[in-house]
Order: structure tokens, then sequence, then C-alpha cells
């Protein structure tokens, strides 16, 4: 396990009940664009609070592209730990900090014969064999958003979180394995492929979206 989840594993721990004397403890269920997890939140007054959070993906979904099919596999892990400002001490919060995974999203094709003939940068290939695409960026990065729900009043409740992570140009590389791999040019097709995707969504990608719903369960 990387040295910044162990780091993120203590600090929920640390924010048990009995190590946070007068100050108000909750803990939340949540998901959302982080994933299925759980959190844990602190406050020091009505206005601020501290709250960290792991997420994970038990998921892979199918989509398609240039008439290739793909499995998307998402980072296997994120995770969350910022402050929590509630400017008129109610629900409505600000909230800002560090958000970080473990992984890429990766796409992962079939086999390229089943679809007769595959255009690869500016060349066509018949040869059989599989891609591998990842699209790398930043995995530590900060975030800002705002939401709705304060873990540590108000007895149980829901709780919603809008926001964005800044994770920074993104870099796409595609590999290939099988007849397909060895074929002439592929490298140079492979790295004129990859390049096309940077131009079509590389601005989009440096912007994590943050949209999680949860439940929140408060203690005193």
């Amino acid at each position: 396990m990387k040295p910044r989840t162990n780091s993120l594993l203590l600090f929920v721990a640390l924010l048990a009940p009995s190590t946070i004397c007068a100050q108000s403890f909750g803990l939340g269920a949540r998901a959302g664009t982080l994933g299925f997890g759980a959190e844990a939140a602190v406050s020091f007054s009505e206005n601020f609070a501290v709250r960290g959070g792991l997420g994970s993906f038990f998921y892979e979904y199918d989509d398609e592209y240039d008439g290739v099919d793909y499995t998307i596999s998402p980072p296997s892990m994120t995770g969350t730990l910022g402050i929590d400002v509630y400017p008129l001490g109610g629900s409505f919060r600000l909230m800002a900090g560090i958000m970080f995974r473990d992984g890429d999203f990766e796409a992962q094709s079939g086999d390229l014969a089943q679809a007769g003939s595959v255009e690869i940068g500016d060349t066509e290939y018949t040869e059989g064999g599989t891609l591998l695409g990842i699209i790398s960026t930043k995995s530590t990065s900060p975030f800002l958003g705002l939401g709705f729900g304060n873990h540590t009043q108000g007895g149980f409740g829901f709780f919603i979180d809008f926001g964005v992570a800044f994770v920074g140009e993104a870099n796409v590389s595609i590999t290939a394995d099988g007849e397909i791999a060895s074929a002439p040019g592929i490298q140079q097709e492979l790295a004129k492929e990859a390049q096309n995707i940077e131009d079509e969504t590389g601005g989009y990608l440096k912007y994590w979206p943050i949209l999680n719903l949860g439940l929140k369960i408060p203690f005193k």
C-alpha cells in the first residue's frame, strides 16, 4: 500500500470519538464519481470541520471507439482529505482539499479481428490482437467544491457534494498485443492515435468532476 494511503487511513482512524475530546464527530457512506466508500469528519466549531474519506470502484463498463469494443477499468481507489466551511452555520458548506487515487483509467479492447479492419492513426489494419489504452494524470491534486449536509450535526441524514479536482494534463498511451503488435509501422500509428485522443479530449481530462451522494451518521 502506498504511503499516501497509509496516511489517510491513519487520519481516519484518529478521528475516533475517544480521541477527539469535546468535539463533534461523524461518519458517512458515499457513492459517486469517487467510487463507493466511507468518510469521517470532526468539527472544531459550527463553521469549520475536517473531513477525509476513501472510495473504490467495484465495476467495469463497456464502450465503443472507432468500431472497436473496449472494457473500461477505473482506478482501484480514491481518497480525499480536506476542510468544510459552513459560512452560515447550517448545512450549506464550502469545501477544499486534496484528492488522490491509486491507478489510472484503462481501456482494454476485444479481439480486433472481430472488427474486420481497424483504423489506427492513419493506417487500416486487419490483423488480430488487442489494444490497451491508459489515460494518466496526476495522482494527487487539489479540489474545490460546495455541498449540503453537516456530518456532525442534526442526526441521521443525507449529504451531497459538488466539486472538481484539478488533475492536470493527461497523457494517453496505447500498446498492442498479439498479431497486430508486429504489423509494419504499428508503433508510429499507435503514437499518432494516442496524440489524436489527447488533442480531442485533453482539455476535458484536466478536470475530475466530484459528485457524491451519501448518508451521514453523527456522534456527539
